[in-house]
C-alpha cells in the first residue's frame, strides 16, 4: 500500500471535491430559501462568471448579450 499525501489526494480527487460541495451547498439553499430563490442566485452566479471570463479574454463588456440577442 503506498502513502498518499493529501495533496495526491486532493489533486487526484479535485472535481468530486467541488461536485460534492456545490451539490451539499445547492441542496442546502433549496431547502433553506426554496427553489425559486435557489434558481435566481444560480443564474447571477453563472452571469457573473460569464461577464468575469469576458472581461479575463479582453472582450468588451456586453458582448455576451450582442451574441445572445442578435436575432
Amino acid at each position: 500500500m503506498s502513502k498518499e499525501t493529501w495533496q495526491d489526494f486532493f489533486a487526484h480527487n479535485l472535481g468530486k471535491l467541488i461536485g460534492t460541495a456545490v451539490g451539499l451547498l445547492l441542496g442546502w439553499m433549496i431547502i433553506e430559501y426554496g427553489l425559486f430563490k435557489t434558481l435566481f442566485v444560480v443564474i447571477l452566479v453563472i452571469a457573473g462568471y460569464l461577464l468575469g471570463k469576458q472581461a479575463d479574454e479582453g472582450e468588451e463588456p456586453g458582448s455576451l448579450f450582442y451574441r445572445i440577442f442578435k436575432r
